[in-house]
């Protein structure tokens, strides 16, 4: 009896070490949970910059974020007659579209940036929904500036966070974030603001349909959806305003 309580102990402790040893090697692959700090950015950042040659793409529209940009492989053929470039990378956070900036952004001295920043930044985040978006608008604020600073003659597109089923536990703290970031880029006159909260999240009801299966990244439909309704809107408006008809094909 004493011998099989024993081995039976042994393989729940084996079972245990097995899975913990699968999280660990899960997170340093993809960027994810507790050991995502495991994980080598660089293999997802070097192919972009190595796709994209900075002494020859210069000046053209650069679209910078997280995996809803980066899983949309038909970018530059949807935006076909604009010059896009796609340096999203899953998993991005604001601190790591900062770390990554010399590599990824400031060679291009892009003329428009837009932006996708949303969930990432703040599901991780500790603090009642108020204290979560004050500093995550601390911190988007200071790469903003950042930014600014480093690419003074670049326009910024910021899009609003998406509303996503996959993780409707934030949608409250999205909308706040939406809300503060809608604020701060009308307080500058290099910034705009797209709100695509509408496309997603209607009456109440998420539009599952612009989703893949994980409810948190569009699928072709949901890209498009978005490219027609918000995106280009949005590209037209700041080029006609800024005469950047060097971004144009």
């Amino acid at each position: 009896m004493k011998k099989g309580i024993k081995i039976a102990g042994i393989s729940i402790i084996s079972l245990a070490l097995a899975c913990l040893l699968g999280l660990i090697i899960t997170g340093a692959q993809i960027g994810w949970g507790p050991f995502a700090s495991l994980y080598s950015w660089d293999k997802e950042v070097n192919p972009i910059a190595e796709k994209y040659d900075a002494s020859e793409r210069q000046g053209e529209i650069i679209f910078y974020g997280a995996s809803n940009f980066r899983l949309w492989p038909e970018m530059e053929e949807d935006l076909s007659e604009y010059k896009v470039q796609n340096h999203a990378f899953g998993g991005s956070t604001d601190k790591l579209l900062v770390e990554y900036a010399d590599k990824l952004l400031y060679p291009y001295n892009p003329s428009i940036v837009f932006f996708q920043t949303g969930s990432n930044d703040y599901v991780s985040l500790s603090g009642t929904d108020e204290e979560k978006v004050k500093a995550c608008m601390e911190y988007k604020k200071q790469m903003f500036d950042t930014f600014h600073e480093k690419c003074p003659n670049a326009k910024f597109v910021v899009m609003s966070g998406l509303l996503l089923p996959g993780r409707s536990e934030y949608r409250e703290l999205t909308q706040m974030v939406n809300d503060e970031l809608e604020k701060y880029c009308n307080s500058k006159d290099y910034m705009y603001f797209v709100d695509s909260e509408d496309m997603t999240y209607q009456n109440g009801e998420y539009r599952e349909d612009l989703f893949i299966k994980d409810g948190i990244h569009l699928n072709h439909t949901g890209q498009l959806l978005w490219r027609d309704e918000y995106i280009k809107p949005a590209l037209d408006r700041v080029i006609k305003e800024n005469n950047l008809s060097n971004v144009m094909r």
